[in-house]
């Protein structure tokens, strides 16, 4: 495991870290005081947990957290503090877990059995050209689980409709439909998604994920045979995927939440 712990005390902050050192030995357990460096770090190395102290001069705890987001989206965020009333603000922001100072091992011990972003386990194997998570927000991370970038929002939603499709064609009006729900402009639409579509091939092209994308007559689909994602192993009843489905499905797009019912209301749960 690796994970970070950021206090502008820093003994605070080494004290988390001699106490994973003590549940995780084998693991890379980091001190920050700086927020600067704190994020550069998790941007290089993904942690996959960061303890945050919540009130800290230069940037907040709360503040830090969207970004360390920002540079790596699967690190779990844990707030650490002394008063309890940021403990609605940490829900608002989809943290993983809150303690209160003064802490000891059994707190972040608690605190690990309940990741939202479960930690890969050194034997399971990737098999996809890229990783893509949907529970949370939409996310997809290339070969060497860096986030890939996507030079216009709207690529990245296409992709994402795909995958939500399982990876059955979609004709260029269904897509449309989800894209522009409320415009009238047909052509202008359509004209719309053709310019995403080129992008979005020139994106997954520079991370080796061309063949992802797959095209037919006047429509468009995903091999899923080429994607590890969290939603399809959860459809097939893998384990780790189901324990990490925490009821969000690609929560920044409106149309998803008809899918998200779905596995919702999925037996079994």
């Amino acid at each position: 495991m690796n994970t970070i712990s950021v206090d502008d005390q820093i003994s605070t902050a080494e004290e988390v870290v001699r106490l994973m050192k003590e549940i995780d030995p084998e693991g890379t357990h980091s001190s920050f005081s700086d927020v600067g460096k704190a994020v550069a770090y998790a941007g290089e190395h993904h942690p996959d947990v960061a303890w945050l102290d919540i009130e800290m001069p230069v940037m907040s705890g709360l503040e830090l957290s969207m970004e360390i987001k920002k540079v790596s989206p699967r690190t779990n965020i844990i707030f650490v503090t002394g008063h309890e009333r940021f403990a609605y603000q940490s829900f608002q922001l989809h943290a993983s877990g809150f303690i209160l100072k003064p802490f000891g091992r059994d707190d972040l011990e608690r605190e690990l059995q309940n990741l939202r972003e479960p930690i890969a386990q050194p034997g399971r194997k990737r098999s996809g050209l890229v990783r893509v998570q949907c529970f949370g927000n939409f996310e997809v991370f290339d070969r060497n689980d860096a986030p890939v970038r996507f030079k216009r929002s709207r690529s990245k939603e296409v992709l994402a409709a795909l995958i939500d499709r399982r990876g059955a064609m979609c004709s260029v009006g269904e897509i449309c439909s989800i894209l522009f729900e409320d415009s009238d402009d047909d052509s202008g639409a359509k004209k719309q998604l053709r310019v995403f579509l080129s992008s979005l091939r020139d994106d997954l092209l520079k991370v080796g994920a061309e063949k992802i994308l797959v095209k037919g007559w006047n429509a468009y689909g995903v091999d899923c045979s080429l994607i590890d994602c969290d939603y399809l192993d959860y459809l097939k009843g893998d384990s780790t995927a189901v324990n990490s489905f925490m009821g969000e499905y690609m929560i920044q797009y409106s149309w998803a939440e008809m899918t998200l019912g779905e596995l919702v209301m999925k037996p079994g749960r």
